[in-house]
């Protein structure tokens, strides 16, 4: 039937619907972000894979860059920090900037984080001179004597032998970044209270993120000759300064911004293929950097969303929360192993060291694990039981 003065109706084609990346968040994370946890597994591993690849009688690097370039585990790790702390501690500081209950305090924060990383510090030190004092006493030469003074035993005691104050890597070499990180936890409070000031939304504290980690990545290497993610016992509290902000600004964003469910998964996706690409190819320390944040944002939404459900499998989940002893120990024990091997075999090290070496990184896990139990996690009881607790009138938060 057609109606006068009408158009006849017609079918037409609806108009497809834009891809759309982000929506509006609409539920807060989880307590524990267990495909973060996970993540840091990940991390870990590519940094051991750096230093096992440095034992190989081979170099590589021109088939891939792939592990040269597994210093990035670190940054990783630097921006997660930011991210995870924030994640723990923003409503506390929402009430403290507000004046209106004391819940945070600063003496707390630092003595927790103390416990966390300092029992597995102290006794890979101890087990460094143990080792040096015994291979003195037998002999043995070292490849840098100069790394085993007792004037840098003092700096590695008080966690400050990463700004800038020694010549070179000291003892437990890898020990640098918890350096770095015990510098960032110092200035925590103060760099999340100019964050949260800071006018605008989310977006706004990401813009200013990635500026400063911009200028720090190019005036770095004018300041101090050294490109900013090449850092390490020389000044690399400049190195994680931007990237712990970074990870903190990325919190914010997370807390306003999801990605979209349909099309977050494939974005998801191009992120993490966009960054093996980058770092296959060597194409530059700076993307790979801003890619490792947006990572760390993506797998938090999407795990909010329901998603990431592999990440959340309980072996990863252990695995993740025994990579901060991997990380500690793998670098003592490769130096033990390699060089007994060197010893034993000699002339024939290079033809056995195929068939030998994998060895090494069974041992790494098993002595990660063994470490997580027997000194990480009854280290940190054992000092948090020291701190007298708060009185807390409501919802308690930490870690």
């Amino acid at each position: 039937m057609q109606f006068d003065g009408l158009p006849e109706p017609t079918e037409e084609p609806l108009a497809p619907m834009p891809i759309r990346l982000f929506r509006r968040a609409h539920s807060p994370h989880a307590r524990e972000v267990a495909c973060l946890t996970s993540l840091r597994f990940f991390a870990a591993a590519w940094v051991l894979a750096l230093h096992y690849s440095e034992r190989m009688p081979v170099d590589g690097s021109g088939v891939t860059a792939f592990f040269v370039n597994g210093r990035l585990g670190v940054d990783f790790f630097f921006v997660l920090s930011g991210f995870i702390l924030t994640h723990v501690y923003l409503r506390q500081f929402e009430y403290l900037r507000q004046f209106e209950e004391q819940r945070f305090s600063f003496l707390h924060f630092i003595h927790k984080r103390f416990a966390r990383l300092y029992p597995l510090h102290l006794a890979m030190l101890l087990v460094v001179l143990a080792y040096v004092s015994i291979g003195g006493w037998l002999g043995i030469t070292f490849q840098s004597p100069e790394a085993y003074s007792w004037e840098s035993l003092w700096h590695n005691l008080v966690l400050i032998h990463a700004w800038g104050l020694l010549d070179s890597m000291t003892w437990n070499y890898v020990s640098w970044s918890i350096s770095a990180e015990w510098f960032a936890y110092l200035v925590f409070l103060p760099l999340s209270l100019a964050l949260m000031r800071l006018p605008g939304e989310a977006v706004t504290k990401l813009a200013l993120a990635l500026t400063v980690f911009t200028v720090f990545y190019l005036v770095t290497p004018i300041l101090v000759g050294q490109k900013l993610t090449l850092l390490t016992y020389d000044f690399a509290m400049l190195r994680i300064l931007p990237e712990f902000l970074l990870g903190m600004s990325l919190y914010h964003v997370s807390i306003e911004w999801d990605l979209d469910p349909e099309a977050g998964p494939w974005l998801m996706l191009g992120l993490v293929m966009t960054l093996l690409g980058i770092v296959h190819f060597d194409l530059g320390t700076y993307p790979a950097v801003i890619l490792l944040g947006f990572v760390i944002l993506g797998a938090a939404s999407l795990e909010r969303q329901g998603d990431l459900q592999f990440l959340r499998h309980p072996a990863l989940v252990y695995l993740g929360e025994i990579s901060y002893s991997l990380y500690m120990t793998h670098a003592v024990l490769f130096i033990l192993y390699f060089k007994a091997m060197a010893i034993m075999l000699g002339d024939r090290y290079e033809a056995w060291v195929w068939q030998l070496g994998p060895v090494a990184l069974v041992a790494a896990f098993l002595l990660a694990s063994s470490s997580y139990h027997l000194i990480e996690l009854p280290g940190r009881r054992w000092l948090t039981s020291f701190h007298p607790k708060r009185r807390q009138r409501s919802r308690p938060l930490g870690l």
